[in-house]
């Protein structure tokens, strides 16, 4: 019996970690035993799956990313999302600028 894969999410990671890395080889791995196909690479319509996985998941950002060498899909970075949001609001004459407490 092949090995079950696990998709990763948010509340398996602490908040000190905002982003991590789901690399291809494990993209398609989940791809192909949720679907039954036979992926070798990451296609369009991985993509869609696992981006669409993934926010129903719980995930609040997804950003697939070449590897650099070969071009080819490294993987997907996976943001969690905010524990809070902490935003100030400040009106200038003319702008509008929103930022982050944090910063």
């Amino acid at each position: 019996m092949s090995r079950k894969f696990k998709f990763p999410l948010p509340k398996d990671y602490k908040p000190a970690e905002p982003a991590v890395i789901c690399p291809a080889d494990r993209v398609i791995d989940l791809y192909n035993q949720e679907s039954g196909d036979t992926a070798k690479r990451i296609a369009k319509k991985v993509r869609k799956w696992f981006s669409d996985e993934a926010r129903k998941k719980g995930w609040a950002g997804v950003r697939f990313s070449p590897e650099v060498q070969t071009n080819h899909g490294a993987g997907c970075v996976l943001w969690r999302p905010p524990e809070k949001i902490n935003v100030s609001i400040k009106i200038t004459q003319n702008t509008l600028i929103l930022s982050d407490q944090a910063e």
